[in-house]
């Protein structure tokens, strides 16, 4: 019997189980705050070496492969929670956590989800994990940068992270905001604008792409876009967010 339970452990069936219990619901925490909770190893029916427990704070991506675009899985940081260890049979393991986000974590918008994935590392069996989504709010510069932006009469259209290997800014994944004027915004000459926002704890880098309406030959050879990129200091933020939609305002301006 206990060669059947340790075959049937093998391929999934009777094997150890992961649950990660969250001490709130964390349906709106910031870049920067901290998730607390406690993960859980239920033992099977026999047995089991656990060769470790990690978190992994996930997200999905857009991706170019072979001119298509593909949605892709990845992990945006990793929480190591516990090394080799024996689970036993029907046995319960209690591993408390305490994690902070990111300041760069994506937010849960338009095309893009956030959750928890638990890995459960199970020698010479099928691996447990357990997925929790949570919902993830602007950072507070970003938040105050997109509502002065909304003050000016733009509209988010799409939001979605691309991959971008290349990237000087310690990530590979970048999430872009793409956003469009409204008709009463004075931006009417503005197809769309395109931003990227990488924030820290006392400022927000913003690279803007700023496409105009032109059509032709412009369109065609590229010239109806801008690109600028400039920093935001809490300073900036906390002049008003009248004073931050004129900032943008004229950088926007500057580029039509």
């Amino acid at each position: 019997m206990s060669f059947f339970k340790n075959m049937m452990a093998s391929i999934g069936i009777g094997s150890a189980k992961v649950d990660t219990v969250l001490e709130v619901s964390y349906s709106g925490i910031r870049p920067g705050d901290e998730i607390n909770g406690r993960v859980i190893v239920t033992g099977g029916a026999v047995p089991q070496q656990i060769n470790g427990i990690e978190l992994l704070l996930m997200t999905s991506f857009i991706k170019e492969v072979n001119d298509q675009k593909v949605r892709e899985n990845a992990a945006i940081a990793r929480l190591p929670l516990r090394t080799a260890f024996e689970v036993k049979a029907g046995g319960k393991e209690e591993i408390p956590f305490r994690w902070q986000l990111p300041v760069t974590a994506p937010i849960t918008a338009g095309g893009t989800q956030i959750w928890l994935k638990t890995a459960l590392d199970i020698a010479s069996s099928l691996d447990a994990s357990d997925e929790d989504y949570i919902k993830v709010l602007p950072h507070p510069l970003v938040g105050e940068v997109l509502e002065a932006l909304s003050s000016l009469g733009f509209h988010t259209r799409e939001v979605e992270c691309k991959y971008a290997p290349h990237s000087r800014y310690g990530t590979s994944l970048l999430q872009e905001f793409e956003l469009v004027p409204g008709r009463a915004s004075g931006f009417g000459k503005l197809d769309e604008l395109e931003i990227v926002f990488i924030p820290s704890a006392a400022y927000v880098d913003v690279l803007m792409e700023v496409d105009r309406r032109s059509g032709g030959f412009a369109e065609w050879l590229g010239t109806d876009e801008s690109r600028i990129s400039f920093r935001l200091y809490e300073a900036d933020i906390q002049r008003g967010r009248t004073a931050l939609a004129e900032n943008l305002s004229s950088r926007i301006r500057s580029c039509m």
